[in-house]
């Protein structure tokens, strides 16, 4: 069964790199633009400060960095052993090319994007409509759709339309709290989310730390979602009404009218400033939709707060630090690490209409992505905020729960629990799109991401982790050989299954770590397998051991 399962990896591969590889050759100039932007402008800093960067990372590091932060899950061993089979010098690049377009691809960055703009929301705070919201993510990824359209969509849905329809959930899941509450959430979410501005500590009073940020701001921002209400009973998610203002007190205790006001300063709307007596003058014809101004005005191309958001949003994914860190808080006195390449990058994004793939395959491509995550020697390691070499980046809750999943075979368990219900149906030992969004639904699909979504910016591992993944009844259903092994064996029964004393842990390296074991580690996996008398225990043992292990837990 396995030789069946691994010769299905070079064929899956090979059809999904024939369907890209027009489309990969023609935008590879304008790829290699961004790249080379990216590798000129690291590299003028590092001159600068007299760093030698980490050479570029093997292929097989390489192999495993990308799938993780593509699709979000290990490769399986039968795409490792065909990618460690072809003898080609450009793989990684081709690789790189095949992952963007492959289907798993919007599946699993809609979730990133997703906590972009709502945070981690439990599987108890989803509310109606999250499951379609999703479905629109990951459509509108599947189709690159412009960045600036997507946000559009969300700002100002169509709920009649039924691509639209899923879009309603960023709106509609704002209006479930008290009026103020509302309003805090729309000034606080979308500021941070969609423009990389943290503005809490200016609710009560002009920021206290950033000169730029007024109170005005604040409540500008929250004065373009006041006429938003809930209207269930029409069969819509929420209506507008054709009026309705914000008040708010100064910190010295005067009440004022807030006008619909941008970061720049700029007032959109179709009223002048308030009179004297606190109350705006009438309008001159229909009221203006405030959020379709917002959306004019906010998303163009000559607006920097939202090109260079996302563009700083993408590289702390890939490269694990920000440009700007924290990536809400880009004003002017918290200065990018490379100003001048947050700049480019923002521009070109912009110029190229708000391509999101053409943003990820030029740093995905560029050399300084493709770093080892360690120096030659016993030299200390630079500061992360200068990318001379990899920084090291903690699998995430969803990459753990897919990684898990990949690497001990659980998900033909999944597929022979759902597949018959999927259209188009996976091949055995594979994974398709639908197939992951019916996991995801699951409750220990929930388990598993909750425990290890990040707190912070630093990665701390804990007892109670370590615990869940020895204790936990959902880890310990995807651990335990199979209760249908004719069907569908997992990784500890294949292992059992070889007779082969050195295939059976290089096997193990190869699911778990994405690599061959050394000729030491498969000495002393004999040596222990061997002394420990129960084979089975044996398995159980390394297996546990390398899924423990700093090496499975962090993208290197």
């Amino acid at each position: 069964m396995l030789s069946e399962l691994i010769s299905l990896g070079p064929r899956t591969l090979v059809v999904m790199f024939l369907c890209s590889l027009g489309s990969s050759q023609l935008a590879a100039d304008e790829r290699n633009t961004v790249s080379r932007l990216i590798d000129a402008e690291i590299s003028s800093r590092l001159v600068q400060d007299k760093i030698t960067p980490a050479p570029r990372a093997d292929d097989i590091t390489l192999l495993r960095r990308l799938y993780l932060d593509t699709l979000g899950r290990l490769p399986t061993v039968a795409e490792t052993e065909a990618f460690l089979a072809d003898s080609t010098p450009d793989k990684p690049q081709r690789l790189i090319d095949t992952l963007l377009v492959h289907p798993e691809m919007p599946v699993y960055w809609r979730k990133i994007i997703d906590g972009w703009l709502n945070g981690y929301l439990g599987r108890d705070n989803r509310g109606v409509g999250y499951p379609e919201y999703l479905d629109f993510l990951e459509r509108s990824l599947a189709a690159n759709k412009p960045w600036d359209q997507l946000v559009r969509q969300l700002l100002l849905p169509n709920p009649t339309d039924a691509d639209q329809k899923g879009a309603t959930y960023f709106i509609a899941n704002r209006l479930n709290r008290s009026k103020e509450e509302n309003l805090d959430h729309f000034a606080t979410s979308v500021a941070s989310g969609l423009f990389g501005v943290q503005m809490q500590c200016a609710k009560c009073h002009d920021h206290p730390f950033v000169d730029e940020w007024k109170q005005a701001h604040y409540y500008g921002i929250a004065a373009f979602f006041t006429r938003l209400e809930r209207k269930p009973e029409q069969g819509l998610p929420f209506s507008e009404r054709p009026d309705g203002e914000v008040k708010y007190l100064t910190k010295s205790k005067e009440e004022r009218l807030a006008d619909a006001m941008f970061f720049d300063s700029v007032v959109l709307d179709d009223a002048t400033s308030p009179a004297k007596d606190g109350k705006k003058p009438p309008r001159d014809g229909p009221p203006a939709n405030r959020r379709e101004l917002l959306t004019k005005h906010a998303l163009s191309p000559d607006s920097p707060y939202f090109k260079r958001s996302l563009v700083n949003r993408v590289w702390k994914q890939l490269l694990g630090r920000g440009l700007v860190e924290p990536v809400d808080q880009i004003h002017s006195a918290n200065p990018a690490s490379h100003p001048r390449l947050l700049d480019g990058l923002a521009d070109d994004f912009a110029a190229h209409r708000f391509d999101l793939r053409r943003l990820l395959a030029g740093i995905l491509h560029s050399e300084t992505y493709q770093r080892a995550s360690r120096l030659p020697g016993d030299d200390a390691r630079p500061p992360a905020e200068l990318y001379a070499i990899a920084n090291l980046k903690p699998l995430s809750g969803d990459q753990l729960a897919w990684s898990l999943a990949t690497s001990t075979g659980f998900i033909d368990q999944i597929l022979l629990k759902w597949g018959k219900e999927l259209k188009p149906a996976p091949e055995k030992g594979t994974l398709n799109p639908a197939l992951r969004v019916r996991w995801e639904k699951e409750a220990e699909y929930d388990a598993i991401v909750e425990k290890f979504v990040a707190s912070g910016d630093s990665f701390q591992a804990n007892v109670s982790q370590a615990l869940f993944l020895t204790f936990n009844p959902a880890v310990v259903k995807i651990l335990q050989p199979a209760p249908n092994k004719p069907l569908a064996p997992n990784l500890a029964d294949r292992l059992l299954a070889e007779s082969d004393a050195k295939r059976r842990i290089e096997l193990a390296y190869l699911a778990i770590l994405a690599r061959r074991p050394t000729a030491e580690e498969i000495a002393d996996s004999s040596m222990y397998m061997e002394s420990a008398g129960d084979l089975k225990s044996a398995v159980s043992d390394l297996v546990w051991a390398l899924l423990n292990s700093p090496e499975f837990r962090f993208v290197h």
